[in-house]
Order: C-alpha cells, then sequence, then structure tokens
C-alpha cells in the first residue's frame, strides 16, 4: 500500500517488514534509486487526464514537480501529460527510494505515432476505459492497439472502467466478453480483472495505481531476489 507522510508510522507497523511503499525514508539507510514509469492509456476522452489530475492531488506530498499537460485548443490531450512521485520501498528491511513518472498518451487515433513514443521504456500501464456503450468499439480498438505495442514486453497492465457514474453504463461482464477477459472478479494475485472507477470523483483510482505498482515491483524484483 502506498502512504503518505502523515500516515507512515502506523502503515509501516502494520506491514511488519513487508512490502510497503510510504512518502517518509524512516531510520534504514537507502540502497538504491529505482525509476519506474507509469502510463495511462485508451481511447480519447474515456477519462487519462482525469485520473492523472486526481493522482496529483492524492499524492500532493510526494510530488518531485508541479507537472505539466500539454492540450489543444478544445482541451484535449495533445502530447501527455506527466508528473514524478517519490516513494519509499520498504523491502526485506531495505529502504529504496522510488521515483515513478505518471504519463498519459494522447488517445485521439490521429496521433498514434506519438502514443507508441509515449509507451516507449513503460514498466507498468493502466487501460482507462469508457463505460459509454457507445464507445465499447473504440475500448475494444485501443486496447487490441496496446496489446499489439506491449505483448512482447512483458509489461504489467491493469485495466480500469471509467464512467461507472454514467445513466446508462455498459455491464461490467459485456465489457469483459467485449474485451475478450475472464469472467471472474480477481486474478490468483488478488488483483481485480476489472476496476470500476469514477475518476472525476477519484474513486479507486488510487487503489487501481496502488494494484498496479505492486506488479511493478514484483516484475522488477521477480528475477532479483
Amino acid at each position: 500500500m502506498i502512504v503518505d507522510s502523515k500516515e507512515n508510522g502506523k502503515e509501516e507497523q502494520k506491514n511488519g517488514g513487508e512490502l510497503g511503499l510510504s512518502g517518509k525514508s524512516g531510520s534504514n539507510a537507502l540502497k538504491e534509486v529505482l525509476q519506474f514509469k507509469i502510463v495511462y492509456w485508451g481511447p480519447g476522452e474515456s477519462g487519462k487526464t482525469t485520473n492523472y489530475f486526481r493522482l496529483r492531488e492524492k499524492f500532493d506530498a510526494v510530488k518531485l514537480n508541479a507537472g505539466y499537460s500539454i492540450e489543444t485548443t478544445d482541451g484535449r490531450t495533445l502530447w501527455q501529460d506527466s508528473v514524478r512521485l517519490s516513494f519509499y520501498l520498504n523491502l526485506a528491511k531495505v529502504k529504496y527510494n522510488v521515483i515513478t513518472q505518471i504519463v498519459t498518451a494522447t488517445g485521439q487515433e490521429r496521433f498514434l505515432s506519438t502514443r507508441e513514443y509515449v509507451l516507449d521504456g513503460a514498466d507498468g500501464v493502466v487501460f482507462v476505459a469508457d463505460s459509454d456503450p457507445d464507445k465499447m468499439e473504440q475500448n475494444k480498438r485501443s486496447f487490441r492497439e496496446l496489446t499489439s505495442f506491449t505483448q512482447d514486453q512483458q509489461i504489467p497492465y491493469v485495466i480500469q472502467l471509467n464512467k461507472r457514474d454514467l445513466e446508462n453504463p455498459i455491464s461490467i461482464e459485456d465489457f469483459k466478453k467485449g474485451l475478450g477477459l475472464p469472467q471472474s472478479e480477481e486474478y490468483e494475485d488478488g488483483s481485480l480483472v476489472v476496476y470500476p472507477t469514477v475518476a472525476l470523483q477519484g474513486e479507486s483510482v488510487r487503489r487501481c495505481f496502488e494494484d498496479l505498482m505492486i506488479q511493478v515491483i514484483f516484475n522488477f524484483f521477480k528475477d532479483k531476489l
């Protein structure tokens, strides 16, 4: 779990030396700096930039920079949004400084080449889909595009079904069928097959990010421990 510095003391007690991310270094000496890149990917106007702004707010205490957002004149993402966060990883009684860059890829189809560039070097991906049933084909097209870029790179990703507050959202079951996902609620590791979110209110945005970070960290250490 990722906690800010105000929550750090009680959270480290609860973790009891297991995996924990916080905004405070504690007393153990730092072994090294780890750098990760998380990309938010999905069709246009599905809520990638909204996720980005909610995360900036929720992790304000650990931001390394103010972040930036490059938009078109009508408010659409032209290139990317980007911000860097700094956490401390408590693993096997060793502290690591974890620098995480969060970026969004534009969903506009005319900017396909820029999306592939933004994805370069990614350690994890959040796929943000739209709950509007009329956007399902766009969801499927964007997901196929993402998997075509990542299938040979073994990049961990989680799938977020955003805008669950719509009046008539697509059912999670139909969404899973459309993307060819398992109908179960969870995978064996406890992560959700689909994360229902309302990014505008920040609902489940943090959990989705934290669960992906755990996958990214284990993916990094799996051949090193």
